[in-house]
């Protein structure tokens, strides 16, 4: 069974939190998902660019990047979700966790650190040596979580050109 299959079948599931959430890898496209994702996008930065549905279609099928997302059970509505992508460079397997975001109303109940958790025991299973991802400052409470799961903070700097 591919790791994949593993993972949305529950092999890693992580449903203990809260009782009417769970999280879980987005493996099919839906029009409802697509537009909860892309709502939340929205609010990732002041760089964003329109998610289209094909983009979405790539991200899931791709085998190097993995969206995991939280579900509220009753209503089905996707509430949070951040991504990984792991791949070789000629030295190591590495990972890189992006766009951790819950919805605002239910920020505050361990959903976001579910996300996160999700993504440190996938990249582990998949052999990843390490897994960086950036984290604005301004960001007080994500940055003591990011902290209380083990997180360094790396003395680098972060460059990035920006194409038109």
């Amino acid at each position: 069974m591919l790791l994949r299959d593993r993972i949305a079948t529950g092999i890693f599931s992580m449903n203990n939190l809260l009782p009417d959430v769970t999280i879980e890898l987005l493996t099919k496209f839906s029009s409802k998902d697509a537009k909860n994702i892309k709502r939340l996008a929205t609010r990732l930065g002041s760089n964003y660019q329109p998610l289209t549905d094909k983009d979405l279609k790539d991200i899931i099928s791709s085998p190097t990047t993995y969206l995991f997302i939280a579900r509220e059970s009753q209503k089905k509505e996707l509430i949070g979700m951040a991504t990984l992508a792991i791949y070789r460079i000629p030295y190591v397997k590495k990972a890189n966790f992006d766009d951790l975001i819950v919805d605002d109303k239910y920020r505050g109940n361990g959903i976001g650190q579910q996300l996160v958790e999700k993504i440190l025991l996938t990249a582990n299973e998949l052999g990843a040596t390490y897994i960086d991802f950036t984290s604005n400052p301004k960001r007080i409470k994500a940055n003591k979580l990011y902290e209380k799961l083990g997180f360094k903070k790396r003395d680098t700097n972060v460059y990035r050109l920006t194409y038109d």
